[in-house]
């Protein structure tokens, strides 16, 4: 835990070593800088790119020790930081020796770069030199940077350091700030981007607990931090003190200081730690394996030395218990942890080649292969992930061979460029005041009309939050007058806008460098397009480039291939073209401020002997960034111009509100608002909305005026007086109306909003029913006393959800219905109604404040600890009561997500006579609810046993078209885990259910399910699915018949269309995820023998044509297993390698000619390679595969590095006639006729 404090030789860390290096210019670099040591008296032990994807240019970090100190290291001796100036570079070398932050310890190669692994160390330790082992001076091995890698090539490795220094430390950090920190370093290198990679950890000690809190931190931070905790997969923790350590020794080295609460969190029987730890559990149960080390050997504890220092010389103790280290899953769980046989410090300290490193390399690779066989060693195979780009109607595209090239055009080139939701920031801005902002235009009040006519370069716009920034960026895009500055009525130039509005709580795109970039390029060939200027040309290296992806990167972009975009115009002497660009909220991008000031002017570069003219309008808060990158750049001060804004919008709110308010408010309230407003809009509009409530209650002036007085000018402090000032009795209400307002998706209309406080305020489903009743009874007289003239035809749905909008509406327009201004003063106006019953948050910065760590404190106060419930609880109440269960899924799905606890108490309230008919069994199934059923098992250990309902035969597409998510697959739901992820959830359930007692004999039909939908699937991505003019009930004629001759029990008007989605959906990962269900089915004691009717006849013809003709050919699992995972399940339970179906062809028959007949070969290359070699190594054959067949088939896999030996080795065993076709059997494959494989090699002839 803590470092000795004899003097010992160091590693030190060099950061903003040019990219271009290698480590022999590295090390020159850094000897002829310092001057006065050789390049023999420094070696580097480790150069990988910086994390920052947002470095220009990029830099890369280096692990060195010196053999001799330089000077410069020497006269500073106490330092743990210098810096290193470098005559060619515009930043200096930086050398530390206390690693704090992320360090890239080796680089991957990109197409095999497949996960990251981080390191986190524990409490007093050093990030780096903790994972060292003792006993060698030269420093020279570290098992993360040496080992790790080399073990695991597609791996990058990474540690993280953070100050948790005990002695003499000023450091008041509670372990929730260190989290907080600790996720602040993984956005900002580059984990919060899209192609950011999955994440395993190495957690010791205090490390483990920081990675718990961060877990639970970005649980609970909804859309915007879900992304990141989606990337983890798991991690091993060593020593981890989930219920506590012995911390008594470690308490006298840190009384009286700041950080002695850090330590007392850490005690036995720490509150603190079992909270965290309840918490923890139920959410990394869904989504990680995690498995437990404990240490075996007692460690020296630390005391108090005669001179005052401390030394581990004191009683040895064992630091962290067995129970404590493995969360008391020792002997429950005995896969989930090991012992390590050294002690607490020593236990991370592998050597070279210790047995201990290989039990956690084999741990992390199974993380990595999340269950499946993986050859992590074989460096050869490419990347086969992203395959989730892929929308449906790419599946009905002609079969492409891999790397086939072909043209790409512009049209082609926007659609993979255009962004889900561009333009929603721009929808949502407010519209501006009437008669406000004109003065935009005054020449003599800005400079910004002689810009637009005749400047050039960029123009600031800042301004304090709040202050109306983006509304004036609107009011300035909408009004005609910028065009006519812009407009040269003379000019034969080409003239395009495009635009682009941050949204810092939006998509990834919608904030990032990426969707900017990719936006600004769709805009730009969009409007040359409308202009008829053809940018073909132009773009030509670009198409090019695009021409000769895969077909399943169609939809990738990585920002060097954007950047080639932008270049290619911006930077062209072809045709002259003016563009103007619109930017707002630079400060709500998610990177570093400075670096998109650098691309700023960067742009503005590009252009400087080009023929392409370009202007960038741009608004942002006044950082301290942008204030020292924009300094002499043209600009406005917001706040400075709009007094008189103000002023008209105070007086017209006034005046609106009638006589009796206007008279009191009038007297002394607009100047002064106006004085402490200070530009910013959204404050007066929030005050002089209370102030106006407070004079409708009967406030007098003079107390209006001291409340207005007491107001803070700061809008975060706002925010938290006014919630502060709600009454203690509303507080947990506004909470509960607040969160299900700000929530994605969430509730919109007055009726909802108050059904769902309704249901927060019990725990059963029969009191929340009531409740809701209740409130249907006095929304009906709010009806009754409506003017009968107004109302509209009544929805013959029935429900709360449709007759309580449309009496909402009704009641609104007869300013009857006095519910809205109950629930506004309920939550202090920070809710705001738009119309017809509609609620909002009252401003983008509301709903910052809600998501903030302060929010729920604040509101909360002491109680917030208590209160486990969010707005995900609530809502699905709030659709359970309904009996709306579809809708209830996925807010059920969140909740367990985001709170690691269970509705369980809830959802067994609900009557067995339930209204929807649904057992709770099989709807916690649907909704993937592993922590419900958990508990209900844990409850009763027979439960299971004795159920009666089929609980196995649900597939990921019946899961996802329960839930309502396969309609936006390719448009992702804020805040659900991606399909992937929920099918290893439901692979986490079949596990469970297991484990705890069902058996197959409950669900005997559940594998023939699961194996239907694995042989449609492969059916889609074999191409053979009907042609466009196949008649839809034609299909639904063929999914009909092949359920029926498996007697498969589904639901008949839901049969078809489930079916229907698995292959309009179907790829490689649904594919793959079917296949390890059924191989865990198997295992499980399913009979994998049985024989299955095999629907690949559909060849071109029509449908009813097969149905009526063509005989069913039957076919075994070892026939149809396209994944090592299934085959070698089924080879395990000795299924015969070489089984002929009933036309002769073999597994590795079926293999190849799948392989040759998908439309994305790129995305199979992986399995299709392991599969086939799994076979040949097993001694299977082919015995209907043609030699064109074979070619084409090692051809397409030698195209992709696969090592082709296995495959050259079995074909050179096959004997062939004059027809090049394998002798004794002239039998096809799928039939007597060989147009199958005709077709195949056509059209595999551009391989």
């Amino acid at each position: 835990m803590m470092s000795p404090s004899v003097s010992k030789p160091k590693v030190y860390r060099l950061r903003g070593c040019p990219a271009h290096l290698d480590m022999l210019g590295a090390t020159k670099l850094l000897s002829q800088t310092l001057g006065d040591i050789g390049s023999d008296d420094i070696q580097i032990q480790s150069l990988a790119t910086d994390l920052s994807p947002w470095a220009r240019p990029p830099t890369k970090v280096a692990t060195l020790v010196f053999r001799k100190l330089p000077a410069l290291i020497e006269a500073r001796n106490d330092n743990d930081e210098w810096r290193v100036p470098v005559i060619a570079l515009e930043k200096p070398l930086l050398l530390d020796t206390h690693f704090l932050g992320m360090t890239p310890l080796n680089d991957v190669e990109g197409e095999k770069h497949e996960f990251d692994c981080i390191a986190i160390s524990g409490l007093a330790s050093h990030p780096f030199g903790s994972w060292q082992p003792k006993g060698r001076p030269d420093k020279s091995f570290m098992w993360i940077r040496d080992e790790l890698p080399r073990h695991m090539s597609n791996t990058r490795a990474v540690i993280y350091g953070y100050d948790t220094t005990l002695q003499r430390s000023n450091s008041f950090q509670s372990i929730r700030d260190l989290a907080i920190s600790f996720i602040s370093h993984i956005k900002a290198s580059g984990w919060a981007m899209q192609s950011a990679k999955p994440l395993v950890f190495l957690a010791h000690s205090l490390g483990g607990i920081v990675l718990k809190e961060a877990f639970a931190i970005l649980a609970s931070s909804r859309e915007q931090g879900l992304h990141v905790l989606n990337l983890f997969r798991g991690g091993v923790f060593f020593g981890v003190p989930s219920q506590g350590m012995a911390t008594s020794h470690l308490l006298a080295m840190v009384k009286g200081q700041v950080n002695e609460q850090l330590i007392c969190d850490l005690e036995e029987g720490s509150g603190y730690l079992q909270s965290l730890d309840d918490q923890f559990s139920g959410l990394a149960v869904r989504s990680m394996h995690l498995y437990w080390a404990y240490e075996t050997k007692t460690s020296p504890t630390v005391t108090r030395s005669a001179d005052g220092s401390f030394a581990r010389a004191g009683p040895e103790e064992i630091l962290v218990s067995k129970e404590s280290a493995t969360r008391n899953l020792y002997g429950s769980r005995s896969a989930a942890v090991f012992p390590i046989n050294e002690n607490h410090s020593e236990m991370v300290k592998f050597q070279e080649d210790d047995h201990n490193f290989h039990v956690v390399m084999n741990l992390l690779k199974e993380l990595c292969s999340d269950g499946k066989p993986i050859s992590v060693d074989d460096t050869r195979v490419p990347d086969t992930r992203n395959l989730m780009s892929e929308s449906a109607d790419q599946y009905n595209t002609s079969r492409q061979t891999t790397h086939q090239t072909r043209e790409w055009k512009l049209e082609e080139l926007m659609k993979s460029l255009q962004i889900p939701g561009q333009n929603d920031r721009f929808d949502t801005i407010y519209k501006n005041f009437e008669h406000t902002f004109q003065w935009i235009f005054d020449a003599e009040k800005t400079p910004l009309q002689e810009w637009l006519k005749n400047g050039t370069g960029c123009f600031w716009v800042h301004g304090k939050p709040g202050s109306g920034k983006s509304t004036l960026m609107k009011f300035i895009l909408k009004n005609r007058r910028t065009r006519e500055l812009l407009h040269r009525f003379a000019s034969e130039t080409t003239q395009i806008w495009a635009c682009f509005f941050f949204h810092d709580r939006g998509t990834l795109l919608q904030k990032s460098f990426e969707g900017l970039l990719r936006s600004v390029l769709y805009q730009i060939i969009e409007k040359t397009k409308e202009t008829g200027t053809d940018l073909t040309e132009l773009l030509a290296p670009l198409l090019k480039k695009r021409s000769q992806l895969k077909q399943s990167q169609a939809n990738i972009w990585t920002i060097d291939q954007l950047e080639i975009g932008i270049c290619l115009l911006f930077q062209q002497t072809r045709l002259d073209l003016e563009i103007f660009l619109l930017l707002d909220a630079l400060d709500e991008y998610d990177g570093e401020p400075e670096f998109i000031c650098e691309i700023l002017k960067g742009l503005m570069d590009m252009t400087s002997n080009s023929r392409t003219k370009l202007k960038i309008l741009f608004s942002s808060r006044p950082w301290e960034a942008f204030k020292q990158g924009f300094r002499s750049t043209p600009s406005i001060q917001l706040q400075d111009y709009t007094k008189d804004d103000i002023r008209n919008y105070c007086w017209g709110t006034i005046n609106s509100k009638g006589d009796e308010i206007s008279s009191k408010l009038g007297l002394v309230i607009p100047e002064e608002v106006i004085r402490r407003a200070d530009g910013v809009f959204l404050w007066v509009k929030l005050v002089l909305s209370e102030l106006v409530n407070e004079a409708a209650q009967g406030v007098n002036p003079d107390e209006l005026e001291n409340i207005l007085s007491s107001t803070p000018s700061d809008l975060r402090e706002y925010y938290i007086r006014t919630v502060q000032r709600i009454p203690e009795s509303f507080r947990k209400d506004a909470w509960v109306i607040l969160s299900v307002v700000s929530v994605e998706n969430g509730l919109e209309y007055i009726p909802e909003v108050l059904a769902a406080l309704e249901c927060s305020r019990h725990s059963t489903y029969e009191k929340c029913c009531e409740s809701i009743a209740m409130l249907k009874k006095r929304l009906w007289l709010d009806f009754k006393t409506c003017d009968a003239s107004k109302l509209p035809s009544l929805s013959r749905k029935k429900g709360f959800y449709n007759v309580s909008i449309r009496l909402l509406r009704i009641v609104m327009h007869d300013q009857t219905y006095d519910e809205s201004s109950k629930l506004l003063a309920m939550t202090g106006n920070l809710v705001e109604l738009i119309g017809h019953g509609k609620v909002q948050l009252a401003h983008q910065t509301v709903k910052e404040f809600v998501y903030s760590q302060e929010f729920k404190q604040s509101i909360l106060g002491h109680g917030a600890r208590q209160v486990q419930e969010n707005a995900y609880t609530y809502m699905a109440k709030y659709y359970l009561a309904q009996n709306v269960w579809h809708q209830s899924m996925t807010w059920l799905l969140q909740h367990e997500i985001t709170t690691g606890r269970s509705m369980k108490y809830f959802l067994d309230s609900i009557p067995k006579e339930w209204p929807m008919s649904i057992n709770l069994w099989t709807f916690a199934m649907d909704c993937n609810l592993q922590l419900y059923l958990m508990e209900t098992i844990n409850g009763n250990l027979d439960v299971l046993r004795e159920t009666q309902q089929t609980l196995l035969w649900k597939t990921p597409c019946h899961v996802l078209q329960t839930m309502g998510t396969i309609p936006h697959w390719h448009s992702e739901p804020q805040g659900l885990p991606p399909p992937s992820d929920l099918f290893r959830a439901h692979t986490n359930l079949l596990r469970l259910l297991f484990e705890s007692g069902y058996t197959i004999q409950q669900d005997p039909l559940a594998f023939k399910s699961v194996m239907t939908e694995v042989m449609l699937c492969q059916v889609s991505l074999s191409g053979f699915l009907p042609n466009a003019r196949l008649k839809i009930a034609d299909w639904f004629r063929y999914i009909k018949w092949i359920t029926q001759v498996h007697q498969i029990r589904i639901r008949k008007s839901r049969m078809p269309r489930v079916y229907l989605i698995s292959c309009e959906y179907s790829s490689h990962w649904l594919v793959t995820a079917l296949e390890s269900k059924a191989a865990i089915l198997i295992a499980n004691g399913y009979d994998y023998n049985l024989r299955r009717l095999v629907p690949i006849q559909v060849i071109g013809g029509h449908l009813s044509t097969l149905l009526r003709r063509n005989r069913p050919q039957y076919l075994k699992p070892i026939h149809i297993a396209k994944t090592v995972t299934l085959t070698s399940c089924l080879l395990e339970h000795e299924a015969e390698v070489n089984e002929p179906d009933t036309s002769g062809n073999t597994p590795l028959d079926h293999v190849l000619v799948f392989f040759m007949g998908t439309k994305n070969k790129d995305e199979w290359v992986r399995d299709i390679s392991q599969t086939a070699t799994l076979l040949i190594e097993n001694g299977g054959i082919t015995k209907t595969t043609t030699r064109a067949t074979w070619e084409k088939c090692m051809g397409n896999l030698e195209q992709c590095n696969v090592d082709i030996a296995p495959f050259r080795s079995c074909f050179d065993r096959i004997e062939f006639d004059e027809d090049d076709e394998p002798k004794r059997n002239r039998k096809k494959l799928f039939g007597s006729s060989s147009r199958l494989e005709r077709g195949v090699v056509a059209s595999s002839s551009g391989a």
